[in-house]
């Protein structure tokens, strides 16, 4: 599932981004989607962190380990 995120002021910038977690009790999500940052305003780890809300939203809870991560320019 995915859910588009809007965050930061300035001159945004679309990234798509890729974050699959895994629970204790092995239930495994994938969020996938493109989310607007500000680059001046936002760093790397603050739209992670952003994004890892996401999936904790969806799950319902915070309690799993990130098995993968991608944050790339929504451009080819």
């Amino acid at each position: 599932m995915s859910t588009p995120t809007s965050v930061g002021a300035g001159k945004a910038v679309g990234f798509h981004y890729i974050l699959t977690v895994q629970t204790a009790a092995g239930d495994v999500l994938t969020v996938s989607s493109v989310a607007t940052f500000a680059p001046a305003v936002f760093s790397r780890s603050q739209a992670y962190q952003e994004i890892r809300a996401i999936a904790a939203d969806e799950l319902g809870h915070n309690r799993f380990s990130v098995l993968f991560f991608s944050l790339e320019p929504d451009r080819f």
